[in-house]
């Protein structure tokens, strides 16, 4: 604990230097000494000020989900850890080398879903319009790209890691200080506890918001069905052996617990996020799985599955890898979350 502490009081003044670089970016912005450019078609963000660990990918597919049925929506992210450059749209034969691994699942999730990467968001939302015509483009980890000013900014804060009491970087999390709360028009505390109060959730959105028109939600994380990961459909036999927890996410721990409240017994395997899976490492899964047993079976992230997938792993490895899927659900007005999304499509321009 001591020497925890020593290595932030170290640490902690390389964040104020950090803190005076950003916030000096931001104030150029803000005075429109640095450009932003504000695009002709709704523009929804879906970010944090935090290193990882907030949720950004289920809530872009949650985003996309209440609006693919209504209109033609584009999902644009950076593509973290991808092989190529520049603009890239998605297709059929995408895999995550290609376009990174969380796109690549929010592409297997909604097929029809115009899904592209790019760097320069600005690029990357021109050609969207020039190629797919969406009504909307949805960006995935941009609230730090202010090169574009977004028509909707939500801003994600993890409710177990406060943004109001964290540091930045490197002694914290911070990319930015917690005061670049100010441009979102809607904060969304993810990853809350299922049974979190009504009175808990009020203080916290009193503490978060920086003015009456900012919205404030709660979601919770929603575990769905496992499934096979060399499978089309969900599956009813579902192996009951001890499991091997097989991640490259920023927190595991949610995961975990999961597993273990449905009664697995858990080991874990855990890589750095966004880890691009080796030869090495699926023999090493190999051989962790066969020391837990016959009937141990391997389960992933949908996260890991997308670099997973097209790996060349044996038969009977592919036959004991499952995927846990999830998903985000509102604790409370998710209804009103919705309409407001809806709402601002729709009316955007009018």
């Amino acid at each position: 604990m001591k020497s925890e502490i020593r290595i932030y009081q170290i640490l902690r003044p390389l964040g104020w230097i950090y803190g005076a670089l950003t916030g000096i970016r931001n104030l150029l912005y803000d005075r429109h000494i640095l450009k932003s450019v504000s695009p002709d078609i709704p523009v929804i963000n879906i970010g944090n000020i935090t290193v990882g660990g907030t949720g950004k990918t289920p809530h872009t597919e949650y985003t996309a989900s209440i609006l693919k049925d209504f209109y033609r929506i584009a999902v644009l992210s950076r593509g973290y850890g991808r092989h190529t450059k520049g603009f890239f749209m998605s297709d059929n034969r995408s895999d995550s080398g290609l376009i990174g691994d969380e796109p690549m699942q929010i592409k297997r999730r909604f097929p029809d879903l115009d899904v592209a990467v790019c760097e320069d968001r600005v690029i990357g939302i021109n050609r969207l319009v020039e190629l797919c015509h969406p009504k909307a483009v949805i960006l995935d980890d941009a609230y730090q790209h202010r090169k574009v000013t977004p028509s909707l900014n939500i801003l994600l804060v993890n409710w177990h890691r406060n943004i109001l009491n964290d540091a930045m970087l490197p002694a914290g999390r911070l990319r930015e200080s917690a005061r670049g709360r100010d441009r979102a028009h809607i904060i969304i505390v993810s990853k809350c506890p299922d049974g979190l109060t009504g009175q808990a959730m009020d203080e916290m959105a009193a503490a978060l918001r920086t003015n009456p028109s900012q919205q404030v939600y709660f979601t919770t994380l929603e575990y769905g069905n496992l499934y096979p990961l060399y499978g089309s459909d969900i599956s009813d036999d579902i192996p009951t052996g001890s499991v091997l927890a097989v991640t490259g996410i920023a927190s595991p721990s949610l995961m975990e617990a999961e597993l273990k409240r449905r009664g697995n017994q858990v080991s874990l395997m855990t890589f750095p996020d966004h880890h691009r899976f080796s030869r090495k490492d699926i023999g090493n899964m190999a051989k962790k799985l066969m020391s837990l047993g016959p009937d141990s079976f391997i389960v992933t992230t949908t996260k890991d599955a997308s670099r997973l997938y097209d790996l060349d792993i044996d038969t009977e490895l592919r036959s004991r890898i499952y995927v846990l899927p999830v998903g985000v659900r509102f604790l409370r007005d998710g209804d009103a979350f919705d309409r407001t999304v809806k709402g601002h499509v729709e009316s955007f321009g009018k």
